[in-house]
């Protein structure tokens, strides 16, 4: 008898490149800019909230040789780097990042003005406006991001998770 219910294997080096060019690269297509044109969430901006995303996502499945992939790939194709040292210092500087958005957003205020008043997560002034305009474009794309990934995970499983 046929077992069509069989889970796909994959590595964790396989399903890495798979979340980055799903999730992270092909998700980023320009930067978010209010109606003057002003750019409120660059490419890169938008990349680290995705990938923070992801390795929330990654964490929670206690899948954490897929998120060592994934944020290997992260900072190879995001950073120059020359040598595995690099590749092991910006890796530290992008997992600095993450904590720093994870605590953010974990602290989003129920009120919108306490919102707007708390710093942004990265060294760009916005205004209150700009601010709430992000909120929409970071949950459409972790609601994407989210029920993709647990689709997947039921049709796959990582041999060297």
């Amino acid at each position: 008898m046929f077992n069509f219910f069989a889970k796909k294997k994959v590595s964790s080096e396989d399903m890495a490149a798979n979340l980055y060019l799903v999730f992270i690269r092909d998700a980023v297509k320009k930067p978010e800019t209010d109606i003057d044109g002003n750019i409120i969430i660059d490419e890169n901006e938008q990349r680290l909230l995705l990938l923070s995303h992801v390795c929330e996502l990654l964490e929670a499945r206690d899948l954490n040789k897929v998120k060592l992939q994934l944020l290997s790939i992260f900072v190879r194709d995001n950073r120059k780097i020359k040598d595995e040292g690099d590749l092991l210092v910006e890796m530290l500087v992008v997992v600095d990042s993450i904590k720093k958005i994870k605590d953010f957003f974990s602290q989003i205020p129920k009120e919108s003005h306490e919102f707007v008043a708390k710093d942004w997560v990265f060294n760009r002034n916005l205004n209150p406006i700009q601010k709430i305009m992000i909120l929409p474009w970071y949950v459409e794309h972790t609601k994407v991001a989210t029920s993709t990934f647990e689709s997947v995970l039921k049709k796959v499983s990582v041999i060297d998770g």
